[in-house]
C-alpha cells in the first residue's frame, strides 16, 4: 500500500533511510569479514552447514549493490523536488555538493591506503592503482584484474558512484519523467548485455563485480523506484515490512547458494544464472529500500540513524580496522590458551569481527566530527533542497 502524503518540496530527509545506509555498511563489513571459503575451523564447528555460511557471507556483499541502490533513489528524488521547487536542476552546485561530500574523505583513505603500502608486509608494487583510483577509475582498473592489496581497495565503489554523478544531474534536468523511464530501462538493458557477454565469455567474478556496466543496474532500479513512489510513502505493517525483508535475504542468498553469480566455486555459471543473480541483487536492494520508506523514525534506534549518518566513514575506514587487527594478532594467544575447541573458535570469530568493528565505529565517529564536518558545512550552502541533517550540529 501506498501513503498519498508526501513530504515538504524544500526538504527531504527519512532517518529510516539512514538506518538502511547502516545496514549496507554491517552487509559490507560482514562481507569483508567472515570467512567466503575453505576455513578449516567453520568447517570443523559446522560440518555439513559451513556452505550455508558461506554463501551468506557472499550475499552480505550485495550491501553494496543496496548502498548504489539507496545512492540513486536519493539523488533522483533530491533533484526532482530541485527541478520542481526551482524550474530547474544547478548542475554546478550538484557538483559542489558532491565534491565536498565526497572527495575530502575519499582522498583522504587514498592517502592512507598509500601509507599502508609502504608499511612492512605492504604491497609497494601496487602504487600503480593509486593513480587510477585518483581519477575515479578504481573499478575498472580491477575489473581489469589488476592487483591492488591496500585496504583502499574499498573504494572502487565509490569510482562507480562518481560515474554516476556524472551523467545524473543532466538526466533529470533535460529529460521529463517519461524519459527518465526509458533511460532506465536502456541502462538495464545495457548491464544485462553485459551480463550476458561475460557469462559467454566465462569471465571470473572480478571481471563482473567490479564492472560498472553491471553494476548500473542497481541505480537504475533506485532511480525507477522513486519515479514509481513520486514522492509517496510505502504504508506497511510490520510484519509486511519483515516480510519484505526477508523476501530481500532470499534474493541475495539465491543468487549466491543457488544461481553462483558470485562464482563462490570460481566458476562462471554462464549468462542467464549472471543475468538472473544480478537482478535478484537489485531486487533486494529495492525490497529493502520498500521495507524502509515510510517507517515510523520514533520506532528507530537512535544509534542506528547515527551510525547511517556516519556510514561513508565507517566505510571508508572499515577495511583499514580489519587490516591492522589480522596483522597485529590481538588476542590470538589468549584464544590459544583456551583448551574447548568450538569456544575457541567463537571467541576467535568474535574477536576477528567485534574489534576492527569497534575501531571503525570509534575512527569513523571522530572522523564526521573533526573533518568531514567543515566540509558538510560548506555543502549546506549549496542545498536547494535541504536533506540529511549533520549529525551533532546546532
Amino acid at each position: 500500500m501506498i501513503q498519498a502524503q508526501r513530504t515538504d518540496a524544500g526538504r527531504y530527509y527519512r532517518p529510516e533511510l539512514d538506518v538502511v545506509r547502516f545496514l549496507a555498511f554491517l552487509l559490507v563489513f560482514l562481507h569483508h569479514s567472515v570467512p567466503l571459503d575453505s576455513d578449516i575451523r567453520i568447517e570443523n564447528l559446522l560440518k555439513s552447514f559451513a556452505p550455508i555460511l558461506y554463501a551468506s557471507a557472499w550475499a552480505c556483499g550485495f550491501g553494496l549493490s543496496l548502498f548504489f541502490t539507496l545512492s540513486a533513489f536519493l539523488i533522483c528524488e533530491l533533484l526532482l523536488r530541485e527541478r520542481e521547487a526551482a524550474g530547474s536542476v544547478d548542475v554546478k552546485q550538484f557538483y559542489l555538493r558532491r565534491i565536498l561530500r565526497i572527495w575530502p574523505l575519499y582522498y583522504l583513505g587514498l592517502a592512507l591506503g598509500a601509507i599502508v603500502m609502504f608499511l612492512p608486509g605492504g604491497h609497494p608494487e601496487d602504487v600503480a592503482g593509486l593513480a587510477w583510483f585518483s581519477l575515479f577509475m578504481g573499478a575498472w582498473y580491477k575489473a581489469a584484474q589488476h592487483s591492488f592489496n591496500s585496504p583502499a581497495r574499498v573504494l572502487w565503489s565509490v569510482s562507480v558512484e562518481e560515474q554516476f554523478y556524472v551523467f545524473a544531474p543532466w538526466v533529470v534536468k533535460h529529460l521529463s519523467r517519461k524519459w527518465i523511464y526509458g533511460f532506465c530501462l536502456l541502462l538495464i538493458f545495457i548491464s544485462n548485455v553485459w551480463l550476458f557477454h561475460l557469462g559467454k565469455a566465462g569471465a571470473n567474478d572480478a571481471s563482473v563485480w567490479f564492472n560498472s556496466f553491471v553494476q548500473f543496474e542497481s541505480f537504475a532500479a533506485g532511480i525507477l523506484l522513486c519515479l514509481v513512489l513520486h514522492g509517496r510513502l510505502p504504508r506497511f505493517a510490520l510484519w509486511q515490512r519483515l516480510m519484505l525483508l526477508a523476501g530481500a535475504w532470499a534474493c541475495w542468498f539465491y543468487a549466491c547458494y543457488r544461481l553462483n553469480s558470485r562464482m563462490t566455486d570460481g566458476n562462471n555459471p554462464g549468462s542467464l544464472p549472471l543475468i538472473g543473480g544480478y537482478a535478484l541483487a537489485t531486487l533486494g536492494s529495492v525490497l529493502v529500500l520498500v521495507a524502509f520508506l515510510g517507517a515510523n523514525p520514533k520506532r528507530m534506534p537512535g544509534w542506528a540513524i547515527y551510525l547511517g549518518r556516519i556510514s561513508f566513514g565507517l566505510y571508508v575506514y572499515h577495511d583499514f580496522t580489519i587490516y591492522m587487527t589480522q596483522r597485529l594478532r590481538i588476542g590470538a594467544f589468549l584464544i590459544k590458551t583456551i583448551p574447548n575447541y568450538p569456544v575457541r573458535v567463537c571467541l576467535n570469530v568474535g574477536l576477528g569481527l567485534g574489534l576492527p568493528l569497534a575501531l571503525t565505529l570509534l575512527i569513523a565517529a571522530l572522523s564526521y566530527r573533526y573533518f568531514e564536518t567543515p566540509f558538510l558545512k560548506m555543502k549546506k550552502r549549496y542545498s536547494i533542497i535541504e536533506s540529511q541533517p549533520i549529525a551533532g550540529a546546532n
